[in-house]
């Protein structure tokens, strides 16, 4: 008597069992399979050939064909293929809520169009002409459909922006927190306009001329992250124009580190009434400093030392007032190297480099000398300017990977209007950025890195499904690195 084959699989998994297929359990969960024969010579007999997965069977769900399968059943009738980048877009969507947020609400019928420009701005520093494609190739486009993103329209859309300074400010100061070290600090623009009244000819950091718009930035140590920005005509400095960006800025409660180029006793009563604290640089020929004790050759005289990235500093203060202090730090490596810096510009015949102007110099090489109220020690005052460094590095980011050194705007609403489509994308830069350095892999992989390898995921519509493709392993091990488990 032929025995019968009793299956160990639960009667609601072998419910779902189909012609030519298998049933498998594999840690803990059943799925089906293709299964056919084949005669092998060999073993005069045939021999059973397991094919491609068909899909996953629960208890819960019944058969879940799996994706695979359904594209490759998809492919027998494919009518319309679509490819869209899809890492990028959804990490905006997930990342970047904050923005999003705040974007919606003071741009609310603006705010989709924002997000496109500043996606295109940071991904591909796309000009206006091309926006339209890079969002019509980005799965923006099925996030927010329809939208219009033409250059004549965009022009318009900027103008509307820019119109919209004080909203651009609301969106600004809804990022400030209290307590923390604020940088200021200014750079140009060029300008390639000749309808552009805001552009001035003017000399621009590099020392030659040009026509150049001014950009004053803030930069939040603690946050590491862009604050502010405002435009000034070519023509207006930093230390002008502080005391107005300072009050449209709304920073409070905070401490003001700034740059040589803001010093003036204009600017300190104006962070005195402000009630900010302060370490302002002052300039080395100011008539404040005093000198003697390092002219004197005795160290003796110097209040201390401490050490700071490997080399020693010196110092010594002596109050201002009863709020303020001065304090002149001395670093011996940096006054040697500049002691060399100005021999060889001697010996290079360098104008206005002699050998008298030297010894009249010598005593102020390696010197730096602050005022500040914040009543921290010299230390702690050192290495919070040193923090300016922070500062510098933003606007490398938002001139070199951004790419706004230039503008080529004919109007100024539209500039800007556009500038703000840029701060955005820094931003965005800065989140990235930190992203990776709160999992310590930074020097692993660069910002940009970090979007090139996102840019690769893609999510492919079939006919009138949208499927997402295959993953490369490294970009799946950057993304669980950093916690993004959404993607993939």
């Amino acid at each position: 008597m032929m025995q019968t084959h009793i299956s160990p699989h639960p009667k609601w998994v072998l419910a779902h069992k189909q012609p030519g297929s298998e049933i498998r359990f594999l840690k803990g969960h059943y799925y089906l399979y293709e299964i056919s024969s084949k005669w092998s010579a060999e073993k005069k007999r045939a021999v059973k050939i397991t094919g491609k997965l068909l899909g996953k069977i629960t208890q819960e769900d019944g058969f879940v064909e799996s994706e695979k399968a359904r594209l490759r059943k998809q492919q027998l009738k494919v009518e319309r293929v679509e490819v869209k980048e899809y890492g990028i877009s959804t990490v905006i969507e997930t990342q970047f809520h904050d923005t999003i947020s705040e974007l919606k609400k003071q741009f609310p019928d603006l705010w989709q169009t924002i997000l496109c420009l500043a996606y295109g701005r940071l991904v591909y520093q796309s000009p206006l002409k091309n926006m339209s494609f890079r969002y019509a190739h980005s799965y923006l486009s099925e996030l927010y459909p329809k939208l219009d993103l033409s250059p004549k329209t965009l022009s318009s859309s900027l103008k509307k922006i820019g119109c919209e300074r004080e909203k651009i400010v609301n969106f600004c100061k809804s990022f400030n927190l209290s307590g923390d070290n604020i940088l200021f600090d200014g750079t140009d623009i060029l300008s390639h306009s000749d309808k552009l009244e805001f552009s001035k000819y003017s000399r621009v950091k590099s020392g030659c001329y040009d026509d150049m718009i001014n950009l004053m930035c803030v930069f939040s140590v603690g946050q590491q992250m862009p604050l502010y920005y405002r435009l000034l005509p070519g023509n207006i400095k930093d230390v002008s124009a502080f005391k107005t960006s300072l009050l449209e800025s709304g920073i409070k409660e905070a401490t003001v580190v700034m740059d040589k180029g803001f010093t003036s006793q204009g600017n300190v009563e104006v962070l005195e009434k402000a009630e900010l604290k302060f370490i302002i640089p002052l300039h080395r020929n100011s008539s404040q400093i005093n000198y003697d004790k390092i002219r004197d050759g005795n160290k003796r005289g110097f209040d201390g030392y401490f050490k700071y990235e490997g080399r020693y500093i010196w110092y010594y203060a002596h109050s201002v007032d009863d709020s303020k202090k001065l304090t002149v730090f001395f670093d011996e490596e940096l006054r040697t190297r500049e002691e060399r810096d100005y021999l060889s510009r001697i010996d290079n015949k360098v104008a206005d480099y002699t050998i008298d102007n030297f010894h009249e110099k010598q005593y102020v090489f390696g010197t730096i000398a602050m005022i500040d109220n914040t009543g921290r020690s010299a230390e702690k005052i050192y290495s919070d300017y040193k923090t300016r460094g922070e500062v510098e590095t933003m606007i490398d980011a938002l001139k070199n990977v951004v790419e706004a050194d230039r503008s080529y705007m004919q109007n100024q609403q539209a500039l800007e209007g556009w500038m703000f489509i840029n701060f955005i994308a820094l931003k965005w830069y800065y989140v990235i950025l930190n992203l990776l350095k709160k999992h310590d892999i930074n020097k692993q992989y660069a910002t940009m890195d970090f979007l090139m390898m996102l840019g690769e995921i893609k999510k492919v519509k079939i006919n009138s499904s949208w499927i997402n493709a295959e993953i490369t392993r490294k970009t799946k091990e950057m993304l669980k690195l950093v916690g993004i488990t959404h993607i993939t």
